[in-house]
């Protein structure tokens, strides 16, 4: 699904449940923490706004102002010398129109997946990520337009009998431009009655596709743990103590590629290519990559059907 489009359908929830509650224009500014609450601070359009509230949670990415409150001497996001491209096209449906395509190695590499099943002409909006190993020094702005055409260049032989890749990136409606940065872990998310979840908590590479998921995950874990426990400092804490650990040892196998490091293993073991994968990585080995990075995100079946449910029984 596009997230532009998840993001429309969770706000039109969001006001079907809760009315007209979401305000934008608001940057934070300080927080006062309390014993009984914690005030907000906001500049905006019409002046400071100050908000009243028993939790605060810095839900607000990997520039996350909450954070540098919390930790004002951290610094800019690591880059790792890797730059993306990303952008949708609509292409001609690949394979069976439902399958995602990773390929390239540790300094370049293009990944494709579709949005939507394909048209009666065939074809069908993809989004798409060109990655590429450059020097300098980044920029972490996540809306910088560029001109396709050296992306294109660079992915220029990179066509096979089922997908174009140098077609699917000229054919993009717009390309935008950023470096793959993260944020090392955490100490700590909470404070009194604040907390951190997604990206501020825990920025991390797109290897494996976890920025949004583990967001989700966070959100589900801290909703269960504020309904249940017995004060808004409890609940904090156990959701921290649940979901820091899980999401700093996730991090830390983004940064060696998670699952995409099958990629790596087959260019380190047959650099002049191969006619079987299961010749270069053995069926078990490529089986338990893939097991343990989804115990680590926390998607793996067993794990999922073992633990307790997370729904409040009220």
């Amino acid at each position: 699904m596009h997230r532009g489009r998840l993001q429309l359908e969770l706000l039109a929830a969001v006001t079907e449940r809760l009315g007209d509650v979401v305000r934008l224009g608001h940057r934070l500014e300080s927080v006062d923490d309390g014993t009984d609450a914690v005030t907000a601070r906001f500049a905006t359009g019409r002046g400071p706004v100050g908000v009243e509230a028993d939790v605060l949670v810095g839900a607000d990415g990997i520039h996350s102002t909450l954070r540098a409150l919390r930790y004002p001497d951290e610094g800019a996001p690591v880059w790792s010398g890797l730059t993306l491209w990303r952008g949708t096209s609509v292409v001609p449906a690949f394979l069976d129109g439902r399958t995602m395509i990773m390929a390239g190695d540790g300094e370049q590499k293009f990944v494709a997946y579709p949005l939507d099943a394909p048209g009666a002409d065939g074809r069908q909006r993809v989004n798409f990520i060109a990655e590429r190993r450059r020097e300098g020094s980044p920029d972490a702005d996540w809306n910088r337009a560029v001109d396709p055409a050296p992306i294109v260049a660079l992915f220029r032989e990179w066509t096979y009998d089922w997908l174009d890749v140098p077609a699917t990136i000229a054919a993009a409606d717009e390309i935008l431009e950023y470096p793959m940065v993260d944020r090392d872990a955490l100490p700590q998310w909470s404070f009194g009655r604040t907390t951190l979840l997604g990206d501020a908590a825990h920025a991390m590479y797109p290897n494996g596709s976890n920025g949004g998921s583990q967001a989700i995950l966070d959100a589900r874990t801290l909703a269960f743990h504020l309904a249940g426990a017995d004060s808004p400092e409890q609940a904090l804490a156990a959701y921290e103590e649940v979901r820091r650990p899980a999401t700093a040892r996730l991090l830390d196998m983004t940064r060696q590629t998670g699952p995409e490091r099958v990629m790596l293993l087959a260019r380190e073991r047959a650099p002049e290519g191969f006619a079987d994968i299961h010749d270069v990585i053995p069926a078990d080995e490529l089986a338990a990559i893939a097991a343990d990075y989804k115990r680590a995100a926390g998607f793996h079946p067993d794990a999922l059907n073992e633990r307790s449910s997370l729904t409040v029984r009220r």
